[in-house]
């Protein structure tokens, strides 16, 4: 406890009272490895529920610690220390790590330590912010540097060994709108609270014997020892996979590779900037699900949230990730929740736009309203694009940092939305995030059916399908946002992952 108390006090969480290891009434509850040997015990991070109010672009904890205390010993699970950014885990979730051997007795408690960092949101609230300042309709960040372990009450969940525990963060209860002043808390009171826990595998997580979760859309520089595939991102850690029969492999966005058929020899090569989705062993590896080349090499690019778009070559982003380049990188100081204006260059050999499909057959008419484009009447607020920096000025304190690039391709959009038809290959969604802009009422999400885990097909998660989705209860989409100049399209969505919590 020593060495992080100047980040704060861990709390053990109220232990089980019961006394035998029976699991009936009067006795205790086992919940790790029950009459075996020692256990990996695994841990995933989700993020939901957001606030009514702002509208939230991007928000980074940091998780130093999960301790859990059984009756002879206490062991504590130390992740990266990569900031987490917890709007991608609507959809997505994040591997905190696994503890080895983890003795064959009652859990007594479990403990979370968890950071705040930069809180980045569209002030939707119709009144200007004092604290922190904020003026109506603007994209503002601050840093409200809360530190906190974080009580979970009434722990019960029964496993195996080589398991899990999803933990669950409710951004609606940690961020709130008082007046004009916003805060975070990071504070469990059992009616209000901030973190809860599941038992992995989740129900309806529609994962095969001996997966725990699914680990999606992982980017960064390659790396491939045999059949090992390490993805190293600056804002994410590193993430490392072993290839499988099962494992498949999909094209560039440009097309040059990773040629159908792609394999593991012909399609992971050192230095290329890659995509990886990855399924958590119950033993706390990783298998490789799918593989994605994005770029020959390692060079500048910067993912974001369109937020703004300012004239036909000029558009603003919040930072969601960035790969730099290998040297003499021009975004070095440039960090998730930031914000960037983006200038599309007018140099003539400058690539077109691309959009990264993962595979998915996208109607060819959806995709050609933004492959091939070169100024902003394809780029729409919501969408997720990822840029090619060519040149870079750094932002100061009254002026964002600003980027010149010489290619976009559309990656995927995470947000929360409201079904309000659902179906196994078409939904209607209401209650956008309102920096998408939209107003109409109904908005088409088209699905990809066919056998869970499988190539180009939607991921569900807390539902077997689209049809199962509950009208009215908010679910979170990892999509492809495809509009056309009027604001039109049927179905602007194509998604690769539904999740309802």
């Amino acid at each position: 406890m020593n060495r992080n108390k100047a980040l704060l006090v861990l709390i053990l969480l109220a232990s089980f009272s019961l006394s035998a290891c029976s699991g009936k009434p009067g006795g205790v509850i086992c919940v790790v490895n029950c009459g075996g040997g020692p256990a990996n015990l695994s841990f995933t991070l989700v993020a939901d529920h957001l606030p009514a109010h702002p509208s939230i672009l991007s928000f980074k904890v940091i998780v130093s610690g999960v301790t859990v205390t059984s009756s002879t010993s206490t062991m504590t699970l130390t992740p990266p220390s990569t900031p987490i950014d917890l709007m991608r885990l609507q959809s997505d979730s994040a591997f905190l790590g696994t503890l080895a051997s983890v003795p064959s007795e009652t859990i007594s408690s479990l403990t979370v330590a968890l950071a705040a960092q930069d809180l980045t949101f569209f002030n939707d609230t119709g009144v200007a912010l004092t604290n922190p300042a904020c003026p109506i309709n603007a994209i503002c960040s601050f840093n409200p540097g809360t530190i906190n372990a974080v009580l979970i009450n009434n722990l019960s969940q029964v496993f195996s060994a080589n398991t899990g525990f999803g933990l669950d963060f409710n951004l609606a209860n940690a961020i709130t709108l008082t007046g004009t002043t916003l805060t975070v808390n990071l504070n469990n009171t059992g009616t209000n609270n901030v973190l809860s826990s599941f038992l992995l595998p989740r129900t309806n997580s529609n994962l095969a014997s001996g997966q725990l979760d699914l680990i999606e859309d992982f980017t960064g520089v390659v790396g491939i020892n045999g059949s090992t595939v390490t993805i190293t991102s600056p804002t994410r850690g590193v993430l490392t996979a072993t290839s499988t029969a099962s494992s498949f492999f999909d094209p560039s966005p440009d097309g040059t590779l990773c040629h159908t058929p792609g394999t593991l020899a012909s399609c992971v090569i050192n230095g290329q900037i890659g995509s990886v989705d990855a399924f958590l062993n119950t033993n706390g590896t990783l298998s490789l699900k799918e593989f994605e080349p994005l770029n020959a090499t390692q060079q500048d690019f910067v993912e974001g949230t369109v937020f703004s778009v300012n004239n036909p070559m000029q558009f603003g982003v919040v930072v969601t990730d960035k790969v730099a380049a290998a040297t003499n990188s021009l975004i070095g100081a440039l960090n998730t929740g930031d914000l960037l204006t983006v200038n599309i260059s007018t140099n003539p050999v400058a690539k077109p736009f691309l959009v990264d499909s993962k595979g998915f057959i996208v109607p060819a008419g959806s995709i050609g309203l933004f492959q091939g484009q070169a100024d902003t009447t394809a780029i729409h607020p919501g969408q997720t694009v990822a840029v090619h920096v060519t040149t870079f000025t750094a932002a100061t304190p009254t002026v964002v940092a600003i980027a010149t690039v010489d290619t976009v391709t559309l990656r995927w959009s995470r947000f929360t939305a409201t079904p309000n038809v659902v179906g196994a290959q078409t939904l209607g969604i209401t209650s956008l995030p309102s920096y998408f802009g939209q107003t109409i009422g109904n908005i088409g999400v088209q699905l990809f059916s066919g056998t869970q885990g499988q190539p180009d097909v939607t991921t569900f998660d807390g539902v077997s399908d689209g049809s199962q989705l509950v009208v009215g209860n908010p679910a979170s989409f990892r999509a492809l946002f495809i509009e056309n100049s009027g604001n039109s399209a049927a179905f602007p969505f194509f998604a690769a992952k539904v999740r309802q919590h």
